[in-house]
């Protein structure tokens, strides 16, 4: 995590968050007895998503005056991310990050906001999670499972590494075996490419791709370079094939125990870090590509719409299964 700490981007951001936090945290009497309030997640230490956590904690205890802590539970300590989501709906968890890839075992629609080539850019994505859309299926997902979307945080682009030539055109995926992970679209969206998608578990990509199981893989820069595929990947693709979100998630049930003060408290800091990680991940994703550069791969850019072309049909297809054609319809026409 040190080259992150060190990174003057991580520091700007930390800055701004210390005049936040004195400039706008509510003065609420300490209460008699602490309350703690368990945030897990399977991500390792460095990830965006833990450091999201680490200024949601320090919020939540500045505006509580210190009667609200925040204990974060990382790197799988509490179990797999559908074991966390379950064991937030259940009450024996306070919190979890989750994704729309989860909740879709929810409400299916929610599966409509992975798919391949939906958003034109990080903007049109933040457009359709915080607005209208986003928002109504976080409201199906409360009513139907008490599980409460808190927040937004950007995942980013997933790329195209591969070991032996880069993948710039379609056709190139014909016949490649590509590590993807264990879920309906990512293996869909491979084989509708032409390319033989093999689940492997996150922490056996290396060797996988190092004994030629697979020749390839696909995912976030930030997650390839802690990964260290750069070390057995020569090339590494600008496909952008997927965006990926993600979010804090609690239940209605936990928020509705809390007093007003403390609900509110919780609520505005989630969006309110979610909003600076969002601000920042840019930056911080040409810093991932910026080292994995160092370390000897190859980034090529990518014409993306061959590939948004070829796999209109599947987009079409998932959200027919899911019965949520309009809300796809929906997700072109955001602004």
């Amino acid at each position: 995590m040190e080259h992150f700490i060190n990174n003057p981007l991580t520091r700007r951001g930390l800055a701004m968050l210390s005049v936040a936090l004195l400039g706008s945290a509510a003065f609420i009497s300490p209460a008699t007895a602490q309350q703690t309030i368990r945030l897990a997640h399977h991500l390792p230490t460095d990830s965006e998503q833990h450091i999201a956590a680490e200024r949601f904690a320090e919020l939540v205890q500045d505006r509580s005056a210190g009667a609200l802590k925040v204990q974060i539970l990382p790197a799988g300590q509490m179990g797999g991310q559908r074991e966390l989501i379950e064991s937030v709906q259940l009450g024996t968890l306070e919190m979890a990050y989750g994704e729309s890839g989860l909740y879709a075992n929810y409400v299916p629609a929610f599966g409509i906001l992975t798919l391949p080539y939906l958003y034109r850019d990080p903007a049109h994505w933040a457009s359709v999670v915080t607005g209208e859309i986003g928002t109504g299926l976080a409201e199906e997902l409360a009513n139907s499972a008490d599980l409460r979307v808190l927040n937004w945080i950007q995942a980013g682009y997933r790329d195209t590494y591969t070991t032996e030539a880069p993948i710039l055109s379609p056709a190139d995926f014909q016949g490649l075996r590509i590590r993807v992970p264990e879920s309906p679209v990512f293996v869909e969206t491979f084989a509708a490419l032409g390319a033989q998608p093999t689940p492997i578990p996150g922490p056996e990509i290396y060797t996988a791709m190092q004994a030629g199981v697979v020749a390839a893989m696909e995912g976030t820069p930030e997650f390839a370079y802690g990964q260290r595929i750069y070390e057995v990947a020569g090339h590494l693709s600008m496909t952008r094939h997927i965006f990926f979100d993600g979010s804090f998630v609690t239940s209605d049930t936990f928020l509705n125990g809390l007093s007003d003060d403390y609900r509110t408290i919780i609520t505005e800091a989630a969006e309110e870090v979610a909003a600076l990680q969002r601000e920042e991940w840019a930056d911080r994703e040409s810093g991932w590509l910026d080292l994995m550069r160092e370390g000897g791969i190859e980034v090529h850019e990518v014409d993306q719409e061959p590939f948004r072309e070829a796999l209109a049909p599947l987009r079409d297809l998932f959200a027919e299964r899911a019965g949520a054609a309009d809300t796809l319809q929906a997700i072109y026409e955001a602004q």
